[in-house]
């Protein structure tokens, strides 16, 4: 099958309205987490979390629409001359089980973002509704389409908030978020990210090779009270890291979807512990949530954003990256990835 590549991102986040702005707060370390207008009836205080800076507050659909049409069309910006509507878009939301999801959003999204971008619908545009996992299930059906010559980009995206006041109170009768007497949770965050994919080699300056994909099934899940062993996640970065031909040593880096609760840094660490056959110093683990919040849909486009950007900028600890992402469900997805500049060719 035909190699994939990250061409270009867009963003809108807690900490910039834009693909560079968001990555360059991210990189310094600026977090967009502030007291919001969700209350804590527990502690009778009002709850952190990080908010999008859009004119007014409200929720809903269209809301969603306006996080994510800007990222979108960062990347239909950057595909020019190709048409914007020839390239379809993969759009990853909530999962179908998400406390108080939004009624009719995988109907009513695509709409709404192609009425915001004066875009006609494109037949192989979807809705993936698989939370943290979507946008690397989405990366697959891409490569499939391209591979088919289907089209030649498509746009993998995703948009989530937990900015509501019934979802942030289903999580804190979880012990799930972050709050005064509750330290082993996450804070709700909201964004929108989008990454244009294309053929490897495709682009005349730069692009972020995706060298291997893979998923895994996790039967011991967050809510589940059987022992957390990792299997899930360690059979996704295994097959990530098979079809990419490197061993778990040679990783410089792995982007994550870390939020603060236990589990998932247990679930990670038990993927390292059983794939890192030899010792290896420097690997940096980055973890977007410390500073934009959980975004649930959007962490895959928003690592690979970063991935892209970090070797744009040079600050990346080396050229290969490992991302992982769980989800509440059984789901679990990595990639490997790898950044080359072609300026220096």
């Amino acid at each position: 099958m035909i190699s994939v590549s990250i061409l270009a991102a867009g963003m809108v986040t807690a900490v910039g309205f834009n693909y560079a702005a968001s990555c360059a707060a991210i990189r310094a370390g600026i977090k967009g987490i502030r007291v919001l207008n969700l209350w804590d009836a527990e502690n009778g205080e009002y709850l952190s979390g990080a908010k999008v800076d859009l004119p007014q507050w409200w929720e809903g659909i269209g809301k969603l629409a306006d996080l994510v049409a800007p990222a979108i069309w960062e990347c239909l910006e950057a595909a020019k001359p190709e048409g914007s509507a020839s390239i379809p878009i993969l759009l990853g939301v909530a999962p179908l089980d998400r406390p108080h999801r939004l009624p009719r959003l995988d109907e009513e999204i695509l709409d709404e973002i192609e009425w915001r971008l004066k875009l006609p619908h494109h037949p192989q545009s979807a809705v993936i509704a698989m939370g943290n996992v979507s946008g690397l299930v989405a990366l697959a059906h891409a490569r499939k389409m391209i591979d088919r010559r289907l089209s030649r980009y498509c746009v993998v995206a995703g948009v989530d908030s937990f900015l509501q006041q019934e979802v942030v109170e289903a999580y804190m009768g979880q012990r799930r978020i972050m709050t005064k007497t509750n330290s082993n949770g996450f804070f709700p965050g909201e964004a929108g990210a989008a990454v244009l994919v294309g053929a490897t080699g495709s682009s005349k300056t730069k692009e972020l090779k995706v060298s291997g994909m893979g998923f895994g099934h996790e039967e011991a899940t967050i809510a589940s009270d059987s022992p957390t062993r990792g299997v899930g996640m360690t059979g996704a970065c295994r097959d990530a890291l098979g079809e990419a031909d490197i061993a778990m040593h040679e990783i410089s880096c792995r982007n994550t979807d870390l939020n603060g609760e236990h589990y998932k840094f247990k679930e990670a660490m038990f993927a390292q512990g059983r794939l890192l056959k030899k010792r290896a110093a420097g690997r940096e683990v980055w973890h977007v949530a410390e500073c934009i919040g959980e975004i649930g849909a959007v962490h895959v486009p928003c690592a690979l954003g970063l991935s892209l950007y970090s070797g744009e900028k040079s600050f990346a600890p080396g050229p290969k990256m490992l991302c992982q992402f769980s989800g509440d469900g059984p789901e679990r997805a990595a990639c490997v990835v790898e950044y080359s500049s072609m300026r220096s060719i």
